[in-house]
């Protein structure tokens, strides 16, 4: 006998006596009747009871939670949703799984896919390699793991033990939340497009992760004139080319990347930027490349600094990823300590008191917003400091030295062989 999908039989016994056997909850069930039709009868009431009596209700399959879990979950359903059964529950699931199937995948593999997607999508060389930076971290630690099984107590644990490698310090809260930037971009990845975490409802484990709160507030660091002063003396006897990066920093306020153009995918900062006659050097934004080009007054000493190299053509910055390597060289040739993006804060220091505290003004010059700049000058320079730092100017018979060692890379030289 079948009835919805449950079977049951009924076999005469040597005795003429009538059993009845079926197996329900994974238990089996007999009984024996004296009649084939009281065993029949058994059977039907009973398969009709397990149908209709919730009390007796049972599955054709073992169950593997208890039914007051089963009674709370159709609970919650009545509470979150108007009219949906745990059926229709288990119905819309397996729709949704079948068309979005989970495949298991290492950590190490979703950041191989990752940054194979980055580089086709034409991201900025910059943008890349500090995701690859992110991800070779995570993956010294994680990258054997399947991505999905790793929780977000491991991955905060794991943020909190990093040190810097180079002054054993933990990492600032800056640091974190930059390569917890990059993990959840990694887990959406592995998530929408690789199917390596399952679908569900909710955050990943990665965006479960806690941000950390901002560091205290440092003050900002900044050069001196006279350190200025020595590590351009410095660039004329070991690095002319550092001169130009330098003084676009110190004295038009620019940001590297935008003084010597390396990893980033847009033409390099070239002479033709320079405007001698007006006076103004024009800068095409980089974060936000829909804005507006900037236009920033050519100051003094910048005239003076690159006079010599007027006549050049091209790039002002010609090699690929060796800036940082080369101003840190000049920085110990010099004796000078080395600030992180110290010719910027420096010039917005110092422009600041030129300005007359006219941060609109400042912020339209160095194209960023008011609230950054005043976040990155110094407060308690004074008016002659200022005055001093933008009179930096080169020592006599400059031109012509300079002139002199530049002649060599001239491109009307690099022609003619």
């Amino acid at each position: 006998m079948k009835v919805n999908s449950r079977t049951g039989r009924v076999k005469k016994w040597k005795g003429g006596k009538f059993g009845t056997y079926f197996r329900i909850h994974g238990i089996a069930r007999r009984s024996s009747f004296s009649t084939f039709e009281k065993a029949v009868k058994y059977l039907q009431n009973e398969f009709h009871k397990l149908d209709n009596d919730p009390r007796e209700a049972r599955s054709i399959h073992e169950l593997q939670l208890d039914y007051r879990t089963y009674e709370h979950l159709e609970y919650l359903l009545a509470q979150k949703t108007e009219g949906v059964t745990l059926r229709d529950t288990v119905r819309f699931y397996l729709d949704h799984h079948s068309t979005k199937q989970f495949e298991p995948r290492t950590v190490s593999e979703c950041s191989k896919k990752l940054l194979e997607d980055q580089r086709h999508n034409n991201n900025s060389p910059m943008q890349i390699k500090t995701l690859e930076k992110h991800l070779r971290r995570f993956n010294s630690r994680f990258g054997s793991r399947t991505i999905h099984e790793v929780m977000a107590l491991e991955i905060s644990d794991w943020l909190h033990q990093c040190v810097d490698p180079k002054t054993k310090k933990p990492w600032k809260a800056s640091t974190k939340k930059g390569v917890l930037g990059s993990l959840c971009g990694l887990a959406n990845f592995s998530r929408d497009v690789l199917r390596a975490i399952p679908d569900s409802v909710g955050k990943t484990e990665f965006q479960r992760v806690r941000r950390p709160k901002p560091d205290p507030k440092e003050e900002v660091e900044i050069y001196t004139p006279e350190e200025l002063k020595k590590l351009l003396l410095c660039a004329m006897e070991h690095d002319v080319d550092l001169i130009p990066l330098i003084v676009l920093g110190a004295f038009q306020g620019l940001r590297p990347t935008e003084a010597h153009g390396e990893g980033v995918k847009w033409n390099k900062l070239g002479w033709t930027a320079f405007n001698w006659e007006t006076g103004i050097l024009e800068i095409i934004p980089q974060k936000v490349r829909t804005n507006p080009a900037r236009k920033i007054p050519i100051h003094e000493p910048t005239k003076r600094w690159l006079r010599p190299f007027n006549e050049l053509e091209g790039a002002i910055w010609r090699q690929t990823h060796a800036s940082i390597k080369a101003l840190k060289k000049l920085h110990l040739k010099a004796g000078i300590r080395r600030i992180s993006n110290g010719f910027r804060h420096s010039y917005a220091s110092y422009r600041i008191i030129q300005l007359e505290q006219k941060t609109d003004l400042l912020a339209a010059e160095m194209g960023n917003s008011s609230r950054m700049i005043t976040s990155n000058y110094k407060n308690n320079v004074i008016p002659a400091t200022a005055s001093q730092w933008f009179s930096v100017f080169p020592p006599v018979g400059y031109e012509e030295r300079i002139a002199q060692l530049i002649e060599p890379i001239c491109p009307e030289k690099l022609l003619s062989g």
